[in-house]
């Protein structure tokens, strides 16, 4: 299994959130980024604006 396969099948939005939160915090102390470091960054932010809309309804 893929470790994307790995993230996507685990939990709630709400623990997937914290998970990718806590990941990009780690590599933005190491000032590191790479495509797979934005790939999470954005999938971040969208679950975030996912999780506003859901609130508002």
């Amino acid at each position: 299994m893929i470790m994307d396969e790995l993230l996507n099948n685990l939990g709630a939005p709400e623990d997937k959130i914290k998970r990718y939160q806590a990941c990009v915090n780690e590599f933005d102390q190491l000032n590191f980024d790479d495509v797979y470091i934005r790939k999470i960054r954005n999938e971040l932010i969208s679950l975030e604006k996912n999780m506003k809309r859901t609130d508002t309804r």
